[in-house]
């Protein structure tokens, strides 16, 4: 099913163009929140303070696309009463709004986290801490980054890739963690810095699991299926 499909087609021209406005809006929203990800991290990795900052400050653009996009689902609701595939689209589209407003703010928590990190030397991430910072930003970056597309597309096998990849982030997750903790053991001097990256590391897998939760909503646009609780293997023979 494409965009096309479910932004046109009815009676009432107004009423394709009142979907099609709020689909791109969230679009445009995921966008931003993607790009607030990466900057974050950017900025952690090269210690950064100004770009951090100024990720902190772009989070009020994020909010902005919250308010207005509820303010347009409302008025939908209102004026056009949808329902069937046009109920199903709407009523996604606002749990999506909802999870990039959650990355949106996991980029905010790891900017903000930058700053007090490098106003303190001591606290200064450690490069040998970071890979595994840099390794979970590249699968969440990645399943952020499809998940997005599915949502252009509304793309169901797009959107399964995303969700198989939620077990192998969580996986990544448990490793960077043990990791850590060998070295907190094996030198207790490195235990603030070493529970600062799990922070981060926790902030990313959250990231991957809105990604993966903005999936599920396009399977759900797609062949009217709530799968949220479908093991990803079983999801991935029944799409």
């Amino acid at each position: 099913m494409t965009d096309k499909n479910i932004t046109q087609g009815h009676i009432v021209s107004s009423f394709n163009e009142d979907l099609a406005k709020l689909h791109g809006l969230i679009l445009k929203m995921g966008t931003l929140a993607a790009e607030q990800i990466n900057d974050a991290i950017a900025a952690l990795v090269n210690g950064d303070v100004r770009l951090s900052r100024q990720v902190v400050d772009q989070d009020r653009q994020v909010d902005e696309f919250d308010i207005e996009a509820n303010e347009e689902i409302l008025r939908i609701f209102a004026v056009r009463t949808p329902i069937a595939k046009d109920l199903r689209f709407v009523l996604a589209l606002s749990k999506c709004v909802h999870e990039l407003v959650s990355v949106g703010s996991k980029a905010k928590r790891i900017a903000s986290f930058t700053i007090q990190l490098h106003k303190d030397a001591i606290r200064e991430p450690r490069k040998k801490f970071l890979i595994h910072v840099q390794h979970m930003y590249d699968q969440a970056q990645k399943m952020l980054a499809t998940s997005l597309m599915a949502l252009e597309n509304i793309d169901s096998s797009k959107a399964v890739i995303v969700v198989r990849d939620d077990d192998k982030l969580d996986a990544s997750f448990d490793a960077g963690v043990r990791h850590l903790m060998t070295f907190m053991l094996e030198n207790p001097s490195t235990i603030t810095g070493a529970l600062d990256m799990i922070f981060i590391l926790k902030a990313l897998e959250r990231v991957g699991d809105h990604a993966c939760h903005v999936a599920e909503q396009v399977i759900f646009i797609d062949q009217g299926r709530d799968v949220r609780y479908l093991h990803p293997d079983v999801l991935a023979h029944n799409i």
